[in-house]
């Protein structure tokens, strides 16, 4: 498949886009349980649904780019496909070896006879838990950031996400994951990849979300995949639950530095880690939360369970309010 012309790529009314996006979100979710529960040895995601990734249905966002939508299920990542005429980018492959292989089989099937790449937005497990299936034949490309800490940390964090995320019915996910390093890493801020006629552009800041994030850039169509900088109407994943992972693997004022540059590059279209596909107000609507976040807890006088209900009463439309309370105590420790 050829890239998209640019002028072809710009008459595409991105509306007809997130329709397609958003043609499988309509599971319907179930309320979770408070962070509070989880710290107590309850799984995070006791009730939600299984977090299979469905390679059924692959939307065309433009030519040779797909997207597996998330249908909004917890654990469930948005995974893109990238076409080239020598290679084909996997953007995530999800959580555990079924999940991975389909989505290699997808790929596969998608470009026959390219060369399968794998990239993972950042370290987590249900973005790149299961990419082993994609040795010896694919490669696994990332930047150097995020192998150190796949590296340092991946062993706790698959035994915290079987522990304290995964209720007893979803733990066989995890059952013979590999932890798997990459190929060959980038160092350094940005590095691009030619797919054989169709370039992207990796860009990465350190530690975010979680240390090495990155965005896969397609300047070309004016594409981000965005890993979980970006979540849409869902209440933004500020990871802090130690000791799996502690807020020295965060730091939110650099993710508002990566938020705005992504603002600056003004992509058609953004694919966020979790949620529907949107535009620039989805990288806006997170930075408005960061704000708001930090004015009231320098506020001060009000409890935390207050300061969670005054949060959730002005997103009353977000999803996942078990992240509010990480998010208060990374902010309340002066971060």
């Amino acid at each position: 498949m050829e890239p998209a012309d640019p002028k072809t790529s710009r008459l595409v009314d991105r509306r007809l886009l997130l329709k397609l996006s958003m043609a499988g979100g309509l599971a319907a979710v179930v309320s979770p349980p408070g962070v509070a529960q989880a710290q107590d040895a309850q799984p995070l995601l006791a009730a939600r649904p299984m977090p299979i990734v469905d390679t059924r249905f692959p939307a065309e966002m433009a030519p040779g780019v797909f997207v597996l939508p998330d249908k909004r299920i917890p654990l469930v990542p948005n995974i893109g496909i990238i076409v080239g005429r020598e290679k084909v980018l996997v953007v995530d492959c999800g959580m555990g070896v079924e999940n991975a292989e389909k989505v290699m089989r997808l790929a596969g099937q998608l470009a026959p006879g390219r060369q399968i790449v794998l990239t993972v937005t950042h370290a987590h497990p249900e973005h790149g838990f299961g990419a082993q299936v994609f040795k010896p034949d694919g490669r696994i490309y990332y930047n150097a950031t995020q192998r150190d800490y796949l590296q340092r940390s991946g062993a706790t964090l698959l035994d915290g996400f079987r522990t304290g995320v995964l209720p007893p019915t979803q733990k066989h996910l995890l059952d013979g994951v590999v932890l798997t390093p990459p190929d060959e890493t980038y160092d350094g801020a940005q590095a691009v990849l030619d797919l054989g006629g169709r370039m992207v552009e990796f860009r990465t800041w350190g530690t975010a979300h979680t240390p090495g994030d990155q965005i896969i850039y397609l300047p070309q169509e004016g594409i981000v995949f965005a890993g979980d900088l970006l979540e849409e109407r869902m209440f933004p994943i500020v990871p802090l639950f130690p000791p799996m992972i502690t807020s020295g693997d965060i730091d939110v004022a650099r993710w508002e530095i990566v938020l705005n540059d992504i603002r600056r590059l003004e992509p058609r279209l953004i694919v966020p880690g979790h949620g529907n596909l949107g535009g620039v107000e989805i990288a806006e609507d997170v930075l408005a939360y960061f704000s708001a976040m930090r004015s009231l807890v320098r506020a001060g006088g009000r409890s935390v369970s207050d300061l969670q209900s005054e949060i959730r009463a002005k997103y009353p439309t977000w999803e996942n309010s078990e992240f509010i309370s990480p998010a208060l105590q990374y902010f309340q420790q002066g971060a």
